[in-house]
């Protein structure tokens, strides 16, 4: 049986496309968390490989903010 250690070694973390997308819809770090009412420390992580730090109700009011779809911010 594989430990908890492997299993985490052997899945990839997301890549992050939440700076890609709010630099195509020109959207800064401070106007998303004017939006969405989120910390701009929240809105940073979310655009670095600690996006798998975020819980599915953060990804999804910044998904909102964006006007995208939850699964439109990370890629396996």
């Amino acid at each position: 049986m594989k430990t908890i250690k492997e299993i985490r070694l052997e899945h990839r973390a997301p890549k992050s496309n939440v700076r890609q997308i709010m630099e195509e819809q020109g959207v800064t770090i401070l106007a998303l968390a004017e939006r969405t009412k989120l910390s701009d420390r929240l809105i940073k992580r979310a655009r670095t490989e600690q996006i798998k730090k975020c819980t599915l109700e953060t990804l999804g009011i910044i998904a909102s903010g964006l006007g995208v779809k939850t699964k439109d911010l990370f890629t396996e």
